[in-house]
Formats: C-alpha cells, structure tokens, sequence
C-alpha cells in the first residue's frame, strides 16, 4: 500500500521545517462524537498493538458541555493520530491529555488541534512521551481561538524526555487567535532524564533500567490512572512495563 501524508499544520509557512512529512501506509480508522449541550463525555484511546496504526477523531462539544479526551499510545508499529475537538458552544470545555513511548525504529506522527469557537471556552492539552533507540516523532498541538471566542483560555505544554541519542523529535507547539480578549499559554519541555534522579534510584538498590523505567511510568501515571476501565488499564500498564524493559 502506497504511504501519504496523514495530516499537516494548515500553514504553508511552516512547511520548510520538515514537520508535515510524515507519511503512513496504514487504514484509517475514522470516529466522530458530539457532545451535546450541558453534557459531559470521556474519550479513550489507547494503542498496544503491534501492528501500524492510524486514526483520525473529530469531536464537536456544544454549550456548556464537556470532553475528555485521553490517549495513550505505547504500540510497537508505526502510529498516526489526526484529532481535533470544536468547542462550537458558549462555556464548552476540552481536557485532552496523551501519552506516548517512541522505542525502536517507531515512526510517531501526532496531530492535536482544539478549535475555541464560543465565548468562554476553557480548553488544557497536557501531552507527557518517552523517546529511545531510533524512533522519529512529529508532535504538532494547536490551540486556534477563532472569531467570537471572547474570554476563552487555552493552556498546552508537551514533556518529552529523551533516553538516547538516535531519536529524533520535533514538537511544534502553535496557538491561532482571530479574536481579542483571549488567554492562551503554549510551551515544550524537551530533555533527558535526571541524573540527580536516577543516582537517588539507584542509591537505594535499583539498576539503571529499573530506576529508568520508574520515572517513565511515573511520569504516565496521572494519564494512565484516567481509564476507568480496570482491565485496559492493565494491559497498558504492562505492555509499557514490557517496552521499558525489553533490553
């Protein structure tokens, strides 16, 4: 099957940094939710396969309902996500939270956009990943305050740590306002693990695979501990455990 690119920043300008490149082969699966108004509504979606992946989400919220949008991503094919959330309602909310593990020769492709349509929307996009061995990850997050989103606030920030050299990241954080009156926040954390950390760690008997995967999975845990359900919290939580320890 012929690869094509799965989804870009709709900004010509920022073509030249290579970060609409990403190209997969793999069937979309395809979803739409609505949120009606006054209502609440929790989305998972969690990849453990090992087989390659892609998914494009579109969510409307109308007004004064809310979403919750929770992935995790720690599967061993290449993974591609296209998810954008309208707030098209007056007093709409979106929480997105994502994980993700980069290990091997991965290919991550994650396109996150949250369109701030009706007055006094509140949207937070916290994305937390681990990177290792040669994989290459895109990570684009958009915070777009359209036209008549007075009084909206916005907050995104990505946390990337990286745990070797050969990896290869690129994180674009992007905020649109057409509107004044608006408050949006956006910042990327890129580094490697705590030396500090991993000394204390070890220090108090653990080897430096076990200390690393520690912090890795403390670092998941405020998303993991977001899915209700009992026995896909498991299963993510040991295929992690596994990626973590398969050297």
């Amino acid at each position: 099957m012929d690869e094509k690119i799965f989804a870009r920043i709709p900004l010509r300008s920022w073509r030249w940094l290579g970060i609409n490149d990403m190209e997969t082969a793999a069937p979309v699966d395809e979803k739409i939710i609505s949120v009606p108004d006054g209502q609440t509504h929790t989305v998972f979606d969690v990849n453990t396969a090992d087989d390659d992946r892609a998914r494009r989400v579109r969510i409307s919220v109308g007004k004064g309902a809310r979403v919750q949008f929770v992935a995790a991503d720690v599967g061993g094919g290449n993974c591609s996500a296209d998810v954008e959330i309208d707030l098209t309602g007056d007093e709409a909310t979106a929480d997105l939270t994502a994980v993700y593990f980069g290990f091997g020769t991965r290919r991550l492709d994650y396109n996150y956009v949250i369109r701030q349509r009706g007055k006094q929307t509140s949207a937070t996009m916290t994305v937390r990943g681990a990177l290792t061995d040669s994989c290459d990850k895109i990570f684009r997050g958009t915070l777009d305050f359209q036209r008549g989103a007075k009084g909206s606030v916005g907050r995104e920030v990505e946390e990337v740590v990286v745990l070797s050299s050969g990896t290869r990241n690129r994180s674009v954080p992007l905020m649109l306002a057409a509107e004044d009156e608006v408050d949006g926040h956006h910042a990327v954390s890129v580094g490697k693990l705590d030396e500090e950390k991993i000394f204390y760690l070890m220090s108090r008997g653990l080897d430096t695979s076990q200390a690393r995967r520690l912090i890795v999975e403390a670092a998941f845990a405020p998303v993991v501990d977001k899915i209700t359900d009992e026995n896909l919290r498991a299963e993510l939580s040991d295929t992690l455990r596994r990626r973590l320890d398969r050297d």
